[in-house]
């Protein structure tokens, strides 16, 4: 797969900085219930950059929910994902709100 040159310029997130992801949506964010937390390695306006642990329910072009940090959750696209081995994976997420 190629992936295309990014479009915005990124930034470097607070060291420390976790998201959470919830495979589900939710039109009431209170029902929010994340199932897998990540390391935030880049942040634009309009994405982020995850490491997380691999997980089969993730994939490329799915719609979830994400927390990004202090951000409220926020409905967001999986764009792609990169197997960086041992069980460990580099997710690209675009904000969809």
């Amino acid at each position: 797969m190629e992936y295309p040159d990014r479009q915005g310029m990124r930034f470097l997130p607070n060291e420390g900085a976790v998201a959470w992801l919830d495979p589900s949506v939710y039109e009431d964010t209170r029902h929010f219930t994340p199932v897998l937390s990540a390391l935030i390695v880049n942040e634009a306006l309009t994405g982020c950059g995850l490491i997380a642990l691999h997980q089969d329910w993730l994939k490329e072009g799915m719609v979830c929910m994400v927390r990004v940090d202090r951000l409220g959750p926020l409905t967001a696209e999986i764009r792609w994902i990169r197997d960086l081995g041992e069980g460990i994976s580099k997710i690209g997420v675009e904000y969809l709100e």
